[in-house]
Formats: C-alpha cells, sequence, structure tokens
C-alpha cells in the first residue's frame, strides 16, 4: 500500500479540501494517508476514516517549527509527499533528496504571490522578510522541479504551466451533495448567511451596513456569519459596529465551527453572501462557499468580478453587485427576499451543483496524478 502524507502549515488538520475531499478520496482508493500540520500541542492519532493526523507543536521561532515538520514528514517515509501552504515549498527539495526519492505536489489553494502585493502593508516587517518573501521565492524556485503542481483555478495554473507542464487544476467543488438535504424554503431561522474568515476584505462591514440599510427602509432581516476573525482589531470594530447600529438582536456569531455543523447553518437559512472586496488577489480566486452555498439551495449576492461574477452570472443563482456600496446590496437583498423569482433561484442553485459543481466530478483528476506517479512512465 502506498502511503500519502499531506503537509500543511496554515490548514486545520480536518480541513475541507485536504481532509474531507482529497484524503478521503485517497483513502477509499487503497492508500494509506498521513496529515501533519501545526497545533498548540503534539498529537499523534487516527481517525475513524483511518487518517492518521500529527500535529507538531508550533513555536515562536518559525523556523524551528518547518525543521520539526520535515523531521516528523521524514520519520513517515511517505511515497508521495502532497504540499498545500505556500510556505512548505521551503522544504519540498529536501523531501525530494530523501534516499528513498519520494514524489512531491504543491497544491496551492490560492494566488499568494499576488495575495502578497496586496496584503504587504498590512504585515509585520519581521513576517514580511522571515516569512512570506522566502516563501514565495521558494514557490518560483521549486515550480520546475516538482513532480506534480495543482491549483483550484484556471490562472494560478496557467502561471504554473509555464514552468511545469506537469500542472492540473482541482476545483474546489462542493463535497455537500444537493440531493443530501431535503429543499425547504419555509419556517427559515436566518434571511442571510456568511461562512469563511471574517475580514474587511472578505465584506464583513459591508455586510453589516447592508443589514442596517435594509433595516432603515423597514426590512429586517437577521443574519448569521459563521467563522472566526484573524485581526482583534477588526473584531473590536464590528463588535462597536453592532452596537452602535442596534443589530445584536439581529445577527449571530458562532464562530469557528467543525466542518459538519456547518451545514445546519445553510439549511436554516435563505439567501447567502459573498461579497469580497476588489482587490488583484480577490479577483483571481475561486471561493469554495460559492458551491456550497448552491448545494443547499441558497441564493448568492456576490461580487460583480472575478470568477464570483463568473458563476454567479453564468449560471443565474444570484445577483451581483459592487462590493464597495452598502446600498445596492441592501437593494438587491430586498429584491431578492421580496420578489416572486426566489423560489426559482434555489432551484437552479441546487440543478448547477448537481450537474456540474460537486467534488466527485474532481476525485478522478486527482486519483489520474497518482496514478501516473505509481507508473515507471513519464508523465
Amino acid at each position: 500500500m502506498k502511503t500519502v502524507c499531506m503537509i500543511s502549515c496554515r490548514h486545520s488538520l480536518l480541513d475541507d479540501r485536504i481532509y474531507k475531499k482529497e484524503a478521503l478520496t485517497l483513502v477509499r482508493n487503497g492508500y494509506a494517508v498521513v496529515h501533519i500540520g501545526f497545533g498548540e500541542e503534539f498529537k499523534d492519532f487516527y481517525t475513524d476514516d483511518a487518517i492518521r493526523l500529527i500535529q507538531v507543536k508550533r513555536t515562536k521561532m518559525e523556523t524551528l517549527c518547518f525543521g520539526a515538520l520535515f523531521r516528523t514528514a521524514k520519520s513517515v517515509a511517505a511515497d508521495v509527499y502532497h504540499l498545500h501552504d505556500v510556505e512548505l515549498c521551503r522544504i519540498a527539495l529536501k523531501l525530494k533528496k530523501l534516499p528513498w526519492h519520494p514524489k512531491v505536489i504543491y497544491d496551492a489553494h490560492e494566488p499568494y504571490d499576488v495575495f502578497l502585493r496586496d496584503s504587504w502593508r498590512k504585515r509585520s516587517k519581521w513576517r514580511l522578510f522571515f516569512n512570506d518573501i522566502p516563501a514565495v521565492i521558494a514557490e518560483r524556485r521549486i515550480l520546475s522541479q516538482i513532480d506534480y503542481l495543482i491549483a483550484t483555478e484556471e490562472n494560478v495554473a496557467s502561471r504554473f504551466r509555464e514552468k511545469n507542464p506537469n500542472t492540473a487544476v482541482i476545483y474546489n467543488y462542493s463535497y455537500f451533495s444537493p440531493d443530501d438535504f431535503p429543499l425547504n424554503t419555509e419556517n427559515k431561522t436566518f434571511d442571510l448567511i456568511y461562512c469563511g474568515s471574517l475580514s474587511e476584505t472578505k465584506g464583513v462591514f459591508l455586510m453589516l451596513n447592508a443589514l442596517s440599510e435594509a433595516k432603515k427602509r423597514g426590512y429586517v432581516y437577521r443574519m448569521v456569519l459563521v467563522g472566526s476573525f484573524h485581526n482583534p482589531a477588526v473584531q473590536k470594530e464590528v463588535e462597536q459596529m453592532i452596537w452602535k447600529e442596534e443589530l445584536s438582536e439581529h445577527l449571530l456569531l458562532t464562530g469557528e465551527l467543525p466542518f459538519e455543523e456547518v451545514s445546519h447553518y445553510y439549511q436554516q437559512s435563505k439567501v447567502a453572501f459573498c461579497l469580497l472586496s476588489s482587490n488583484r488577489t480577490n479577483r483571481l480566486i475561486l471561493p469554495i462557499k460559492l458551491f456550497e452555498y448552491a448545494a443547499f439551495g441558497l441564493p448568492i449576492i456576490g461580487s460583480n468580478f472575478g470568477h464570483i461574477a463568473e458563476i454567479i452570472q453564468g449560471n443565474n443563482i444570484g445577483v451581483c453587485v459592487n462590493p464597495h456600496d452598502a446600498n445596492e446590496v441592501a437593494s438587491a437583498l430586498i429584491d431578492l427576499l421580496s420578489g416572486e423569482k426566489y423560489q426559482s433561484y434555489v432551484s437552479r442553485c441546487k440543478d448547477c451543483v448537481r450537474a456540474k459543481y460537486l467534488w466527485k466530478n474532481q476525485e478522478e483528476k486527482l486519483l489520474h496524478i497518482y496514478n501516473k506517479m505509481n507508473t515507471d512512465d513519464k508523465y
């Protein structure tokens, strides 16, 4: 049995793409899978799915963390190392040079070099010079030397193909199937839902402003935000805004939830938000939440650019708006929830996921890559 070692440093050991999609797919097809990541304490255990999870204790000195991560990965003696974060490019070639010559895959979840250009002013100098810039340099250096490159959308894949023909796009389509949940548009607890990290670039202030604007027009909606803050200053500002606009009775902040619990809130909501602000990163990325929302029959109010607009408008499953205009968002929300077309949006959401956007449609791509690497032929 071939052993695959997934490695991450910025994702949960139970991350939906890494664990629920890729790891489970490989286990079901005869591979032994280990996932190594960082955490507050050391852990080493098997899940009920027979996947081994190893949590390496994170320390303040990040260089020491990656040394420990490499040593742990080496001890697994895997046939394939599958890297999921740009920082791990710094150990990619060391893994390839191990005595048993394992294969190495780099799976880029986002255009990190573009993200860095968008956000470098907000990052500490220490993090910028000792983590971010070295990671991007390492990524560029290893692209042509890695056995296989995986991207989640075509823009990053095109850049990768310039360096390495062994590149594939494996879209982060929905793990949830529309057929797993009954279609129910009545007696919902929440009018609106957003799921993901809570930040300014993900639209948290815009959503609150739109909720407030709708309230001023006489439309009182209830919203649930499923996710966590990574910036204490943003969290404090959001809390102050909720108090100032008197939104506390109309808003639920759940914090970060296990993958299995998120579906409960999807089922209890009517409309979903995907209001990423307009920057270079957000114009390139393809948010997984689009497919999850649609799988649960949630019409989407999303940004009017990039893959977000392409998916929403191309399938007619929601409304695209200016992600910097709360009045426009409020108007779209009122029209969507009050209009007669709501039910047709719900049906199209489920239909398009069922036809095109299920993870099972991507499983064959992943298995094809692994099967090619398990042959002696040049791929």
